[in-house]
């Protein structure tokens, strides 16, 4: 019956998954800021759309009332299609797939680092994509960004088709010359909403992108490392860079160029510096922050009982802000960099990255 017991138990089984047990001792827990910011974050994942419009005001996420009340009305979300099996168009500086939205080919960027689909405004007017009103924040690569509410009527991976998706609208035009010059535009991001209904590959070493049963993920060996969800939807893990202490990093496979990223004092803590010849790059950190980042190189990086060396890193690819974002100290992201040479899966039931050499 404790009020801060409750909202701390909540947000551990928020963490964990658990998400009718969060919510009830989210609601126990009373209206304090963080527990009303788990709880919101709840009734997204439950899909609870009338619920979570109630809330979205009082926690200064307003513009996304007009998407929260269109979803109610339905129809839901749709998923037809047991597997996917794609060849990447690209795996660095990130990874790029073809897919079908509305019918129409185009390429969209595989990140995790964003809880939902965005889309490129031409895309709104050249392939029938819904719009909406309101204007809302959505994280995106150790960031927010402002995006417009949005709905697209069918994305099919391979063999798997998703209809009445939420999106959000923002321009990728940046985006796509930093990961894909030269080649054909990227006009949309593929986020956790859409990943999470399917065991998730990176095939690195044969360039291919699968989706899988859930229960597929169970028996696949390799060397697994735990992870929590933590708000709407941050795939976040725990480990060390450069054997130093032990700190939250999130997932972010569109990190361009990157296996590790962070603001610029967690570097400096752990005396990681760039070198004379470091270059500052003015696509990625411009258009993501308004600001250029600092190349650095990463020695080490232990996650569990996996291992990594030589990991290229970006310091400043992270804001300050959000690293007590869900009032518990995040410190990284990490990027595609650590998907490079290995097949990497997704276990959403057991809550596991599975590497493979």
């Amino acid at each position: 019956g404790n009020p801060a017991a409750c909202a701390a138990l909540g947000k551990l089984a928020l963490w964990a998954d658990r998400l009718g047990e969060a919510e009830s001792l989210l609601v126990l827990a009373g209206d304090t800021d963080q527990s009303r910011a788990d709880l919101y974050a709840t009734r997204l994942r439950r899909a609870e759309w009338n619920e979570a419009a109630q809330l979205c005001e009082e926690l200064g996420d307003d513009g996304r009332k007009p998407l929260l009340e269109r979803l109610a009305e339905g129809p839901a979300l749709g998923v037809t299609g047991e597997r996917a099996q794609l060849l990447f168009e690209r795996i660095w500086p990130a990874p790029l797939i073809k897919v079908k939205l509305n019918g129409t080919p185009v390429v969209m960027m595989i990140d995790t680092g964003t809880p939902g689909l965005m889309v490129d405004p031409m895309a709104v007017t050249q392939y029938r994509v819904t719009p909406l009103a309101g204007q809302r924040l959505t994280p995106w690569t150790g960031t927010r960004v402002a995006v417009k509410n949005a709905l697209v009527q069918k994305l099919e991976i391979g063999g798997v088709v998703f209809t009445h998706v939420p999106a959000g609208v923002l321009s990728l035009r940046k985006l796509s010359l930093e990961v894909s010059p030269q080649s054909a535009p990227v006009l949309g991001v593929i986020g956790m909403d859409v990943l999470r209904h399917f065991a998730v590959t990176f095939d690195y070493p044969r360039r291919r992108f699968e989706l899988a049963p859930l229960a597929s993920a169970a028996g696949t060996a390799g060397t697994r490392v735990p992870f929590e969800l933590w708000g709407e939807n941050e795939l976040t893990t725990w480990g060390s860079i450069n054997g130093g202490r032990r700190m939250a990093m999130t997932l972010a496979t569109g990190l361009p160029e990157g296996g590790v990223g962070a603001p610029d004092p967690v570097f400096e803590e752990l005396g990681i510096k760039s070198g004379g010849v470091s270059k500052l790059v003015k696509g990625a950190g411009s258009w993501l922050q308004g600001r250029p980042w600092t190349q650095v190189n990463v020695a080490s990086l232990t996650l569990g009982r996996a291992a990594f060396d030589k990991l290229p890193g970006w310091s400043g690819a992270m804001e300050p802000v959000e690293m007590w974002r869900h009032g518990v100290r995040r410190d990284a992201l990490l990027g595609p960099g650590i998907l490079r040479g290995r097949r990497t899966t997704i276990d959403w039931a057991k809550r596991e990255l599975v590497f493979e050499d």
